[in-house]
């Protein structure tokens, strides 16, 4: 059924090539059908059930995002204040199509069509869909626009899934009235909402893949015009497009405004995703470009060890501070901008961070139970879980999570042209259209986190010439391929594919081998000299961010405990290391750690690569190692998305090892 919807869209695109002057889309790579097994697979399972699969979760979830449109009281503080209930029809919808997707399931898509039918009776007739009794309640503090932003993007992908065109024209009427409202002849979409407008001007993305459907030239006349209001404003923000070209750090932006003031994590993310979609419809390289760079320098300035980015959801060069807190929203859209990046270049660093997002802050961004979620992620002590967002079974990170963990899937196997690219390696199994139409079945078998090594079991009608390019993780000194038992490829780190060009046929059995030492990450504290404000000034918000929004009693009553933190507990900016084996990043726990989490290790790079063995879990770990130092010392840890997963001090952890 996917690949019936890919072909579909295939066709559209055919039909519309005359819209996609000098289009970058016949280039881009696409991805296969994969479905997780194993550890990954079961977490995925579990969350899906409890949040999208169960009627129960369907029932009691689902219609307070529909409710949002009838009451309309996101106004309600008019002209002081804009609510963001409206951004949950469409985040919620979102993870129930990528779900639907992924297990290919009809009562998903029913499910789908109902939403869809079910927020169509609260449009307007001039087009208006939305939570704002006024819809022309544009600038101050709101997120008007933003919620619109969601809506539209869901109802686009509900018309890829279920192919009504009634469902386009619904889009399209809701479209035209929000260009009537903040389009070139109306209120300046840039001087919306809150944040110098990005979160209204991240509506680029579904806006251009409005055009990708329709071929209307308005919609892209309205994307370019969001595009070019960046750089049009008095005080210089948020200028994404000339400011990603010229490469310069998120946080040095600007000169005079503290970037926790208005860089937006995944608000800016996803202007930059736009920025893709325009150059796959355009051809213009300075958008890729300037995403490519925005990307760059968010790995340098802004990702941490575990795949987060970001510090309480702001750009502000956050990994220059050992205390972290990052929004899980955020590693969600992170990964979403390297996989939009690898489809456009093929380069293996985008899924190298992806990997790097999903291993560490994307699984340990569920409670065990899976139905329920993390606002913050931090590296040591405990994590923050969410607050409802005034809808009772709603947050946004609890919402969008899902659907980063599907696009996971999507990561896994995919092709461009005859070459295929076996991207991660967690156990599963899929398949992908080739390029002479004929279908490709696979299976990955193996934990090659316990043998360092996983299987690759081919299916195929009849045999085929292909290639088959096989990433090398950075994780692994060298890789090793067999195929049939014997020998193909050894590479070493530093080459991105390992590149088997051959004629397949039905049975193929390819083996990967990896070596997975233990390695370590650096934290080198001379780097909080680049923040805009000294490192100390965020730590009281490092700490209490856990009573933001709510009572102790709102918390003991959501979660039976209340995890508090203070200033004092931070970690001081010294230097410090983070372990490592392949992708997982290491961390002390108190339920598994002998002795004190927090102590320091001398640094000494002779002693701090240690021997590391895996040792039994502790109850509700995944995975645990003991490390046994050249100076004698035993230390045990676990992978970092298993650390602190009871969400209150029995679990205390630090994932960061003080060096001196």
């Amino acid at each position: 059924m996917q690949n019936m919807n890919r072909i579909r869209l295939g066709i559209i695109c055919v039909l519309l090539g005359c819209h996609f002057l000098g289009a970058a889309k016949d280039d881009s790579i696409v991805s296969g059908d994969w479905r997780f097994k194993g550890h990954i697979g079961s977490r995925i399972d579990r969350i899906a059930q409890n949040r999208i699969l169960s009627e129960e979760a369907w029932a009691s979830i689902y219609p307070e995002t529909e409710e949002a449109f009838r009451v309309r009281q996101d106004d309600g503080a008019y002209p002081k204040f804009g609510a963001w209930r409206g951004e949950f029809w469409g985040k919620y919808t979102l993870s129930v199509i990528a779900a639907a997707r992924y297990y290919d399931s009809d009562i998903l898509k029913s499910r789908v069509a109902e939403a869809v039918k079910g927020l169509a009776q609260y449009q307007n007739p001039n087009g208006y869909i939305g939570t704002y009794k006024r819809s022309d309640f544009l600038v101050g503090n709101n997120w008007n626009i933003w919620g619109r932003k969601y809506t539209l993007w869901a109802l686009l992908e509900a018309w890829e899934l279920l192919g009504d065109d009634e469902i386009l024209e619904i889009a399209k009427r809701l479209t035209d009235h929000v260009i009537s409202e903040v389009g070139p002849a109306a209120v300046d979409i840039a001087t919306t909402g809150k944040f110098h407008g990005m979160p209204s001007s991240s509506i680029l993305q579904p806006v251009v893949k409005l055009h990708y459907a329709t071929g209307e030239k308005k919609y892209l006349e309205f994307a370019e015009y969001i595009v070019s209001r960046w750089s049009e404003q008095p005080d210089g923000l948020p200028d994404i497009l000339n400011k990603g070209l010229a490469g310069e750090p998120i946080h040095k932006w600007s000169d005079t405004i503290d970037p926790y003031d208005w860089a937006k994590g995944y608000e800016l993310i996803s202007c930059v995703e736009g920025l893709v979609e325009l150059y796959k419809v355009t051809g213009k390289k300075d958008y890729l470009q300037a995403a490519s760079n925005i990307h760059e320098q968010m790995v340098k300035w802004e990702r941490s060890p575990i795949g987060s980015v970001g510090f309480n959801d702001k750009l502000v060069g956050s990994n220059a501070m050992i205390n972290a807190l990052s929004e899980v929203c955020d590693a969600v859209y992170w990964n979403r901008l390297s996989f939009e990046m690898f489809k456009q270049t093929g380069d293996a660093a985008y899924i190298e961070e992806m990997e790097r997002t999903l291993y560490n802050s994307l699984l340990a961004s569920f409670n065990q139970e899976g139905d329920w979620g993390l606002r913050r992620l931090r590296m040591s002590h405990a994590h923050v879980p969410a607050q409802n967002h005034f809808l009772m079974h709603h947050q946004c990170c609890t919402d969008n999570l899902p659907r980063g963990l599907f696009q996971a899937a999507d990561s896994v196997l995919m092709r461009k042209k005859k070459t295929l690219y076996l991207n991660l390696f967690a156990q599963g199994e899929g398949s992908i259209e080739l390029d002479s139409g004929r279908i490709l079945e696979m299976s990955l078998d193996g934990d090659f986190l316990n043998g360092e090594s996983c299987t690759v079991n081919v299916g195929l009608e009849k045999s085929e010439r292909f290639i088959l390019n096989i990433r090398v993780p950075k994780w692994s000194p060298w890789s090793m391929v067999f195929v049939n038992g014997r020998e193909e490829k050894t590479v070493q780190r530093g080459q991105e594919w390992i590149e088997v060009d051959r004629k397949w046929k039905d049975g193929d059995v390819v083996v990967i081998k990896f070596d997975l030492p233990l390695r370590w990450e650096l934290y080198e504290p001379s780097r909080a000299e680049t923040l805009f404000k000294p490192a100390e000034e965020y730590v009281d918000l490092w700490a209490s961010y856990m009573f933001k929004g709510a009572t102790s009693e709102e918390l003991t009553k959501r979660y039976g405990h209340v995890t508090s933190l203070s200033p004092e507990d931070a970690l001081g900016a010294e230097k410090a290391i983070t372990y490592f084996y392949g992708p997982l990043a290491l961390a002390r726990d108190v339920r598994i750690t002998k002795g004190d989490i927090f102590e320091t290790l001398p640094f000494d790079p002779s002693i701090l690569m240690a021997k590391l063995e895996q040792i039994r879990p502790a109850k509700g770990m995944w995975k645990a190692f003991q490390l046994e130092f050249k100076d004698g010392k035993i230390m045990q840890m676990c992978d970092f998305s298993s650390a602190g997963n009871t969400w209150n001090k029995d679990s205390l952890f630090s994932t960061w090892c003080i060096v001196e």
